[in-house]
């Protein structure tokens, strides 16, 4: 049997690539540890206003530390919306209060009968586009 030369091919590319590897994981190593110490900080849902956060132990510019508290006080747009969202609400709850209350008018009358034994799905009110939830 002659041997040709792609008969080593598949041991040759598998340790280029383990090669390839080590060169890389000794290159982050190398990176890491030749780059400067600074500690990042990552966001996280703490870091929200309102929330007490500790400070990390890198020093920061006074620049960043004199920036202005966000105010947690709505404003004048955020109360009239949220005084909309409400009378809405409260006329969406009233209208299904009267709808309710007069009762199922427009359902068809069933006799009953013995003989069928089917359960009967619940009667969906119709829906208008001036009623939406």
């Amino acid at each position: 049997m002659t041997t040709t030369m792609f008969d080593n091919l598949p041991a040759a590319l598998l340790t280029l690539f383990l090669a390839a590897c080590v060169l890389w994981l000794i290159w982050r190593a190398l990176r890491r540890l030749f780059s400067p110490r600074e500690r990042r900080v990552e966001p996280s849902l703490s870091d929200e206003p309102g929330h007490n956060r500790i400070e990390p132990a890198v020093t920061q510019p006074a620049a960043s530390r004199a920036a202005a508290p966000v105010s947690s006080i709505p404003d004048a747009a955020d109360v009239l919306a949220l005084k909309a969202a409400i009378d809405n609400l409260a006329r969406q709850v009233s209208a299904l209060e009267q709808r309710l209350a007069a009762g199922p008018t427009n359902l068809p009358v069933q006799s009953p009968s013995r003989d069928t034994s089917v359960d009967q799905s619940p009667v969906i009110p119709p829906v208008s586009p001036d009623h939406r939830i």
